[in-house]
């Protein structure tokens, strides 16, 4: 152990102090698609100085008690499965606190007409959920990352789960937090200060959450439409119901082929020789989007209800002769739900290409103008494609799934989704938080009113600027 962390690593003990070369580089990024490109000498700018995982708060308390005496900015870490860079030090001097310890607690208070968990920080979502189902009960929020992201970094970026149609994101279902200060102090109290905070106002070791009885049944339906906006009309009837479906999801005739919610998987299989010609195809652009339209032509709408003891459960909205689907489609989305293969994205990356999502937000009456602009926009960079989740009363997430060939094309992409999204009068945030991909387009991203709340909250518990420098700072 080097001479400046011999002091923690008394404390913590010398195993959970971590100096080593491999561990340093992991922890020098997050999952940032944009990242995966760097090379050797942009890691190393990014490398910590070390790795330093306590096991309990008293640890927590230890590690920024030391970091204030040394003068060490920390860079609060869960998982690491954020998509944006929120996660990625802001340089060789500075320390992630690896969070992923925090995860024995695990209490259930059962009241009646507030139901909730109380866990730590660092659980990964999936072995929560897997805890709760034990008991008959089970949470409200089931992001993609389920299995690899923490009860602490979802309130960090504002989380939304796939049920969010009927249960809202995170910030509806957090009841309090529990984070420690720079001084090594703790606070518990209300979630709403670090919900979209990205750690820049303290380290986070409890999460209480609001629960509810686990699903008995589910019904599963799917239907298409030839036009967008007919599609729009649908889900918004949906929506209007008096109890909305839990899941809700409409997606474009390219996504609804690479989802396998036609007949088949989609594109499915990770052989190195379909890999080969999927990298291939990228660099044809053209090519790939006349051809596309052969795939078909019908937006395929996902509705799934579910049927909890004490309620009657809901019905599909009225939907036009003919576009039943059955529940093939939706079952098939189920299952899949939270397939993600890392390790295939970060082979595309080493053969030169890219691969990468956005998410934005609209209200009903922008969203197929921000979808046409965004599209549009991608065009000449990647080949892209979308669907629309996270609907709500007032609007809903359009997703974006963009690919092709060049660190340069990928940037240029970015930059001109962004820029169609703030053209279209979207905003270029809706679930993934900011991090450094969004920074730029920090204004767009979050309210006036969301940043001056911020602002003050930063000057009064963190006036060194501690915790994740360069984030939330344009």
């Amino acid at each position: 152990m080097s001479l400046p962390f011999a002091e923690i690593g008394r404390v913590l003990g010398p195993a959970r102090v971590l100096e080593d070369e491999p561990t340093r580089l992991a922890a020098s990024r997050d999952s940032w698609p944009q990242a995966l490109g760097w090379g050797p000498e942009e890691l190393s700018r990014r490398r910590p100085a070390a790795v330093l995982k306590p096991r309990d708060e008293k640890g927590v308390a230890a590690v920024l008690a030391w970091a204030s005496a040394e003068k060490r900015g920390i860079m609060p870490r869960g998982a690491g499965s954020g998509v944006l860079g929120a996660a990625v030090p802001p340089g060789p001097e500075s320390v992630v606190l690896d969070a992923s310890s925090l995860d024995e607690k695990f209490e259930l208070d059962l009241r009646p007409d507030r139901p909730s968990v109380a866990c730590g920080a660092g659980m990964l979502g999936s072995n929560l959920e897997s805890r709760l189902q034990a008991k008959g009960w089970s949470l409200m929020h089931f992001p993609q990352s389920m299995e690899d992201s923490t009860a602490g970094g979802w309130i960090a970026t504002d989380s939304f789960g796939q049920l969010s149609t009927r249960y809202g994101g995170i910030a509806d279902q957090a009841l309090w937090v529990k984070a420690a200060l720079p001084d090594g102090s703790f606070r518990a109290e209300e979630a709403a200060p670090h919900i979209g905070a990205e750690g820049t106002l303290g380290v986070l070791t409890e999460v209480c959450l609001a629960i509810r009885p686990a699903a008995r049944s589910r019904s599963f339906h799917a239907f298409r439409f030839r036009k967008l906006r007919e599609a729009l009309d649908f889900c918004r009837t949906s929506m209007d119901q008096p109890v909305p479906p839990s899941v809700l999801r409409l997606y474009c005739p390219v996504d609804s082929f690479f989802n396998g919610l036609r007949r088949g998987r989609g594109t499915g299989g990770s052989s190195s020789l379909l890999e080969t010609a999927q990298s291939a195809a990228l660099r044809r652009l053209g090519l790939l989007y006349a051809l596309s339209p052969l795939i078909g032509r019908h937006w395929i709408c996902v509705a799934i209800y579910e049927d909890e003891p004490g309620f009657a459960g809901g019905a599909p909205a009225p939907a036009p002769r003919g576009s039943g689907l059955g529940d093939g489609p939706a079952m098939r989305w189920w299952e899949k739900r939270y397939h993600l293969d890392r390790e295939k994205l970060e082979r595309a990356f080493l053969r030169g290409c890219f691969a990468d999502t956005v998410d934005f937000w609209a209200p009903w009456e922008g969203l197929a103008g921000l979808h046409a602009g965004v599209l549009a926009a991608l065009r000449p960079h990647a080949f892209a494609f979308a669907h629309l989740s996270h609907f709500d009363r007032s609007g809903a997430c359009l997703y974006v799934t963009l690919a092709g060939t060049g660190a340069d094309s990928h940037l240029r992409a970015w930059q001109a989704a962004m820029d169609a999204c703030v053209r279209a009068g979207g905003r270029v945030n809706h679930h993934h938080g900011v991090g450094l991909a969004k920074l730029p387009w920090l204004k767009w991203a979050k309210t006036e009113e969301w940043l001056s709340r911020w602002q003050a909250e930063k000057k009064r518990r963190d006036p060194g600027n501690m915790f994740n420098a360069g984030k939330l700072c344009r």
